[in-house]
């Protein structure tokens, strides 16, 4: 059936019926007989849950309890029913009787094997075919049957040892752990027992057949049911042992078992090898054990292996600390004794271990966690998902000053959520918002202790989640921050209010201004950013000292507040920058309404101050400068700088009242600024250049003088006139340094031109600022002491007629100081200023430089005729030699001529030029009435060839 199914056995018991010489009904019979017994069996042992490989004993005793029950009966039926020979009445009850277990008998005979050749078994037993003497043993056992039932003449001795020489090897065979060759040798021992007992020269030959059936019964019975009943014992204890190993590996117990005296009989688990670094089994002693065995716990544990090795006690446990690969365990270690000698004294020992470091670890933390609950100096409560109290530490009670009693079963003060207090409320309002958002809240607290006095906490909530999910517990830890409340109130007080007068102190003001200005953004009003500064607030503190003037700034703080106004939305504020000076931030909806708020703030200060009862009141006024936010869109510092400035304005124009800032006046002084910055950085950037005007004598046709033009020549815009850029840096300490800058380079072309042979004298212009520096004449004498060749008899300085006039005696002592130099002078054009007898007769000078303006009109109109004529007269009369300006046709030189001026310049002679082209110019030059050639270069101003471009210097 295990092969090829029913039709298959059903063939078999056929020709075995055929062969025996049946008729067909008897054959039939004894073919579907078996053949329905055997599925019988088959069918019930699945039902029943068998095995057909008798991995268990319950599949060999289920197996033979139904062969017996079952298939017996059925077989033993069909047998009664159509006897196959003629047998008497006693034999057939005999054989009736005898038929049940010997059909039971045969289905165990002819399954056992189909069961050995399984694939499952032959996969489990394959190495059993590679034991030594394996299948000798097999072939031994069949041929002991055979030497038995073969009908040798055996001796009584020799008869017994071969009859249980099958038992003996079979039972050999399955305690080598194979199971497919005593069952494949069983099935041989049976045919050959079977044969020599049919043809009577077994052993059993002299018995009725009968008792011949019962004999091989017996005898082929008792190796069934040894085979079997070991088969089962095995198959338990193996079973046993591989639920002992399951269950001590799912418990993770280590497990070492050793023999006191046999040294080989030593077992370790794999969990014990993975617990220790010993992993040989074979060498593996308790001593072994021991050295992995931290220091502190080894004399216990070599204490205890003596004790119960000895017989001391049954068993020992302990914890203790074992080293592995990966680092020390802590371990729970049980040694008991496993098996006694007869006197009692144990001979195997098993020892266990259980790593219990989380376990160790878990009681570490919680013992840590209940001292730190107990000695925190923070207050601890753990309430459950109701509110309700289930544990404080003494920190909480002490600080809230409560009882432990008063707070178990109870919701705490400070976990409900409606208090009385209103900011209190506001606290638990945002306490549960963030509980509820966040499953945390960290902040300050504020409650009432016992005693009414109120405490500030700092407070952190937390809520504790169960695995599922669900809330189990809130924590809250307090600390008492009273202390620490007040110092900060009073630090910030101190770091935002000015002590004396209480009023916002300057770093308090920048909040103050800031939100300010974003309010008028959002709101659309005006703000008004005052500067406010007491008039002479010094004769107080000199008359009334210090005391006194701090009573009447403190008076003055408190009407600054009574003057400040408040609104839902907004307040004005004032604040002290120190000494006599304060800040207001007035809202306004108007400039006019601006105004009028400031001139209510100086009604309010000018009111007389009592500072003294035994003296009069103090009359103090104030200047105030503001600046009108957003009109003036600056931001916070600016803004208040504007509104020093428009208080100095204030103070300069008399004191006692205010003046507010200009936008665009300060517009216009910073791009003043800026256009200064850009001359000093081209100054720096080395974009200056001079140009250069020939003078000439007209009469003998000679250029004896240069007069030295300042240019800029800008990277971007081209060559600028000096009349677009010196008038910014005139008051400025920037125009000596430019002065300076021109004599230098001045000096140094002088130089040049007079080693290429070139007798000339250079003019420069002096502005009245640079020649009024102190160390102005220093300067010079060290700028000519840089040239080796003497050019200060070649230098003449050219000042402006009005810009001497302005300090005539200075003018003339410098001007004497640099004639001490040998520095000559000019009074450049001369005529336009104020100039009397007087100051022409003070002022050291020896040329007078007459002005263009009177040149170029004096062919057509007469006074300008004679002003020139009346400057050659003056300057003959005074010894001082005339250059006139501005020439530009034959005509006016011919004139100047007549007149008695001989030395001229203007672009009729030369326009200015650059100082590569003045040494070719100088030799080319061929006389006075050939006009200078109109190719000379153009100003980036646009001024033409007849414009005058010889301002500057």
């Amino acid at each position: 059936m295990r092969w090829q199914g029913l039709p298959l056995l059903v063939g078999v018991w056929a020709l075995a019926g055929v062969l025996a010489g049946l008729s067909p009904w008897a054959v039939a019979v004894q073919a579907v007989g078996p053949a329905g017994a055997t599925w019988a069996v088959g069918e019930v042992l699945r039902r029943l849950g068998g095995r057909a490989d008798l991995e268990r004993a319950r599949d060999a005793l289920v197996l033979g309890a139904v062969a017996l029950l079952v298939g017996g009966p059925l077989m033993a039926g069909v047998q009664t029913a159509m006897p196959a020979v003629a047998r008497t009445a006693a034999e057939a009850s005999l054989l009736d009787l005898l038929a049940w277990p010997w059909h039971a008998l045969g289905l165990l005979t002819g399954s056992l094997p189909a069961i050995a050749v399984a694939r499952a078994s032959r996969r489990r037993t394959r190495g059993a075919w590679h034991l030594a003497g394996g299948v000798t043993l097999a072939l031994s056992a069949v041929a002991a049957a055979w030497l038995w039932f073969g009908g040798l003449s055996l001796s009584i001795v020799a008869s017994a040892a071969v009859a249980w020489w099958p038992h003996v090897l079979l039972l050999g065979l399955l305690l080598a752990g194979t199971l497919t060759l005593p069952l494949l040798a069983l099935l041989g021992v049976a045919a050959v027992a079977a044969a020599g007992t049919a043809t009577g020269t077994g052993p059993f030959a002299s018995l009725s057949p009968a008792g011949a059936i019962a004999a091989l019964c017996g005898y082929l019975g008792s190796l069934m049911v040894m085979l079997l009943t070991a088969r089962s014992i095995g198959q338990e204890l193996r079973l046993r042992e591989r639920r002992a190993v399951t269950a001590l590996g799912a418990a993770r117990l280590a497990v070492a078992e050793w023999h006191r005296h046999r040294a080989e009989e030593v077992h370790l688990s794999a969990d014990w090898l993975a617990l220790t670094r010993h992993r040989d089994p074979v060498t593996w002693t308790p001593r072994a054990w021991l050295d992995d065995v931290h220091i502190d716990d080894r004399g216990r544990l070599q204490e205890a292996l003596s004790e119960v090795t000895l017989g001391e006690r049954d068993q020992w446990q302990q914890e203790l600390r074992v080293q592995s690969d990966d680092g020390w365990h802590w371990v729970e270690v049980n040694v008991v004794a496993a098996e006694r000698d007869l006197a009692g004294q144990p001979l195997r020992l098993v020892a266990t271990m259980a790593d219990v470091s989380e376990r160790h670890e878990a009681q570490e933390r919680q013992r840590l966690s209940a001292s730190l609950f107990e000695h925190l100096h923070e207050g601890l409560l753990i309430a459950d998902a109701d509110l309700r109290v289930l544990d404080a530490n003494a920190a909480y009670t002490q600080i809230l000053d409560v009882t432990l009693a008063e707070l178990i079963g109870r919701v705490p003060s400070l976990l409900q959520p409606n208090p009385s207090d209103p900011l209190a409320r506001q606290q638990r309002a945002a306490m549960w918002t963030g509980l509820r958002q966040h499953g945390r809240w960290r902040g300050e607290l504020i409650e009432r202790r016992r005693d009414g006095q109120i405490s500030t906490l700092q407070a952190t909530i937390s809520q504790v989640h169960g695995p599922e999910g669900d809330l189990r517990y809130h924590v809250l830890a307090i600390s008492d921050i009273t202390e620490q409340r007040v110092a900060r109130e009073r630090l910030e007080r101190q770091a935002h209010f000015d002590e004396l007068t209480r009023l916002p102190n300057r770093a308090r003001l920048s909040q103050l201004l800031g939100d300010a200005m974003r309010a008028a953004d959002r709101d659309g009003y005006l703000l008004a950013v005052c500067y406010l500064d007491l008039d002479r607030f010094k004769p107080v503190n000199d008359r009334h000292g210090h005391e006194g003037g701090d009573r009447l700034l403190v008076e003055l703080a408190g009407r600054l507040r009574g003057a400040l106004r408040s609104r839902d939305l907004w307040a004005d504020a004032a604040a002290r920058l120190g000494g006599d000076e304060f800040v207001l931030l007035l809202r306004a909806g108007s400039m006019e309404e601006a105004r009028l708020a400031v001139e209510r703030v100086l009604r309010v200060v000018s009111q007389p101050y009592v500072i003294d009862p035994m003296q009069e009141p103090v009359q103090i006024t104030a200047s105030l400068g503001a600046t009108v936010y957003p009109i003036d869109r600056s931001d916070a510092d600016t803004l208040l700088r504007h509104a020093d400035h428009a208080m100095y304005g204030a103070k300069q124009s008399g004191r006692n009242g205010y003046l507010f800032f200009d936008p665009e006046l300060r517009r216009r002084t910073e791009e003043r600024v800026m256009a200064i910055g850009r001359v000093q950085e081209a100054l720096d950037r080395a974009e200056f250049v001079l140009f250069y005007q020939p003078i000439v004598d007209m009469r003998s046709q000679r250029v004896f003088g240069l007069e030295a033009l300042l240019r800029w020549d800008h990277p971007e815009k081209g060559l600028i006139a000096p009349m677009q850029f010196l008038p910014l840096i005139t008051n400025t300490g920037l125009s000596a340094r430019v002065g300076d800058w021109v004599l230098s380079q001045a000096l140094e072309h002088l130089a040049q031109w007079r080693r290429a042979g070139l007798d000339l004298q250079v003019n420069v212009n002096i502005s009245a600022r640079h020649l009024q520096e102190p160390d102005f004449v220093q300067r010079l004498a060290e700028l000519l002491a840089r040239h080796p060749d003497p050019l200060a008899e070649h230098l003449k300085l050219e000042i402006v007629e009005s810009e001497a006039h302005a300090d005539l005696a200075a003018s003339s002592q410098l001007l004497a100081r640099c004639r001490a130099l040998g520095v000559r002078s000019a009074l450049d054009d001369f005529g336009t200023g104020h100039s009397t007898l007087t100051h022409l007769q003070r002022l050291p000078v020896d040329v007078l430089k007459i002005d263009r303006s009177f040149v170029n009109h004096m062919l057509d109109d007469a006074q300008d005729k004679a002003l020139v004529e009346g400057v050659i007269g003056l300057a003959r009369t005074f010894g001082c030699s005339v250059v006139a300006e501005g020439v530009e046709t034959p005509a006016q030189a011919r004139m100047l001529l007549d007149l008695g001026c001989d030395s001229a310049q203007g672009t009729g002679i030369a326009a200015p030029m650059p100082a590569a082209q003045v040494a070719d110019w100088v030799r080319s030059y061929s006389g006075l009435f050939a006009l200078a050639p109109a190719g000379s270069p153009r100003l980036a101003t646009g001024t033409g060839p007849e414009a005058p471009v010889d301002s500057g210097g």
